[in-house]
């Protein structure tokens, strides 16, 4: 329960869940979410046998992929506002492995399992059986806020399914990942 709050509040990959659920619906984001929640357990797993302790050792490798993160928010917000701009291009669905891409750069995230196995997991006393049964509750927590993020832009979007309010979705979601990576940057 002590990482609800962390897994479900607003992030990078949360907006971008929000935003392809809302112009794609389900079922098309379905391989980003494959793709994000796949490095979300590895992540945790190397977070639970030491790449936390890696992280703190070397602080300038988490500013380093927390700059290279930026960059791909700001990537991901520019393809938004194609979106708005251009009527001939042809826009997709986030794919599995832009789903990988992001979520291995998203600082954000690294910070769940760090604050869960440093609260939560004596190794010597819980083993590797701790070790996965954390990641497997951790995983099953991130899928389903995942997927509220996904199902709540789909709802929004249905309910403002107007020509003159859907034309502005992407410059909503591309105006939210350009404040979030703007507040990454500067934290």
């Amino acid at each position: 329960m002590a990482l609800v709050p962390l897994s479900t509040s607003p992030g990078p990959t949360n907006i971008l869940f929000a935003a392809s659920g809302s112009a794609f619906g389900v079922r098309a984001t379905i391989p980003f979410f494959l793709g994000t929640n796949l490095v979300c357990v590895l992540q945790s797993l190397a977070v639970g046998l030491g790449l936390g302790a890696v992280m703190f050792e070397f602080p300038e490798l988490a500013v380093f992929l927390k700059y290279i993160g930026v960059g791909v928010l700001l990537y991901l917000a520019i393809r938004f506002f194609r979106s708005v701009v251009s009527t001939s291009e042809v826009v997709r669905p986030l794919s599995f492995k832009e789903g990988v891409v992001v979520e291995s750069l998203n600082a954000k995230y690294l910070l769940i399992p760090v604050v869960m196995f440093s609260q939560f997991y004596a190794p010597k006393e819980q083993g590797f059986v701790g070790l996965i049964g954390l990641t497997t509750a951790l995983a099953v927590l991130t899928m389903v806020s995942n997927l509220i993020w996904i199902a709540g832009g789909n709802a929004i979007i249905s309910c403002f399914a107007k020509n003159h309010v859907a034309k502005y979705q992407g410059m909503f979601f591309g105006a939210i990942l350009v404040v979030t990576a703007l507040w990454l940057a500067l934290t």
